[in-house]
């Protein structure tokens, strides 16, 4: 309960009850829902769940297996670009004057891509949430030294302007409005604090090709509420106060064979790249783009 305390110190908000968060505001798992005298319940392996009994099971999607399937794929080009975007743009965003920065890997899944920040940022403070219980419990056996807790991203139990980095990995696509969502980031953010983001190109360069075809645009995955396009996630961060630095993405590398993949890849992509360079688009053409983001000073 040691590490619990140092980190319940002025990082845990009730904001229902507008109050700091102790030790003393949680109760043992097994009593959470008994009475409304407590804030979170204290899971017998340390970590804190802030979701109501009824809130638990419902949204459990790693009760039964990781339905994004991260562990068997975690080697995969995909994953590998996931981890050194994330790594290149932290180090971007970091200055050199914070000591002991506190980051915070929202969405954080069994904490995959918090553990890799945790090797490489060895001085801060490093949290996790994520809404699935079974999911926090594994990170919590596999990478310790985090502090995970399970809660709602759209309502994010720590203090304001606590986190000096953000990262949101692979989730906006997920969140049927994600306005909503990044008005709590926007609140635990200091200002001028950075928000990494990670997201689908709705138009990358298959679904580009496709609608020039008169095709539809296909998502990526059929876990996806829906995808958009760079400039609509620029618009939706300026909107909520938060304004991109930096698009990144790292090109695409291509392995597939056959004379369509070739043309497209080695004949078409060159092409395109080469016309938004001239037109200073920020359009990115990849799967998968990255945005540095940075709160604006209130």
């Amino acid at each position: 309960m040691k590490f619990m305390s140092k980190a319940m110190k002025n990082k845990y908000y009730d904001r229902s009850r507008n109050r700091f968060l102790s030790e003393a505001d949680g109760c043992k798992y097994e009593d959470w829902g008994k009475s409304d005298d407590f804030s979170f319940a204290i899971h017998p392996k340390g970590f804190k769940v802030f979701l109501s009994p009824s809130q638990i099971e419902k949204s459990d999607e790693y009760s039964e297996d990781d339905p994004y399937t991260v562990e068997e794929n975690i080697d995969s080009e995909f994953h590998k670009r996931r981890v050194d975007a994330t790594i290149y743009l932290l180090k971007l965003a970091l200055d050199e004057s914070i000591s002991s920065p506190k980051i915070l890997d929202m969405g954080c899944g069994e904490g995959y891509i918090t553990a890799e920040i945790q090797k490489t940022f060895l001085d801060a403070e490093i949290s996790g949430l994520d809404y699935s219980i079974s999911a926090i419990n594994y990170a919590v056996e596999n990478f310790p030294g985090i502090d995970f807790c399970v809660a709602d991203a759209h309502n994010p139990p720590y203090c304001d302007n606590y986190f000096d980095v953000v990262v949101l990995n692979n989730l906006w696509e997920h969140i049927p409005d994600p306005l909503v969502l990044l008005k709590g980031i926007s609140r635990i953010l200091k200002d001028r604090g950075y928000l990494i983001l990670s997201t689908p190109s709705r138009y990358h360069l298959s679904n580009l090709l496709n609608v020039l075809r008169g095709r539809q645009a296909v998502f990526m995955s059929n876990h996806h509420v829906t995808e958009y396009s760079v400039g609509q996630v620029i618009e939706q961060l300026r909107w909520g106060g938060i304004e991109v630095k930096k698009v990144y993405s790292k090109p695409i590398c291509n392995r597939s064979k056959g004379i369509k993949s070739m043309i497209a890849y080695q004949v078409i992509l060159p092409i395109l790249r080469t016309y938004l360079k001239m037109i200073n688009s920020h359009h990115s053409l990849e799967s998968t783009v990255f945005f540095l983001a940075e709160k604006k000073k209130i």
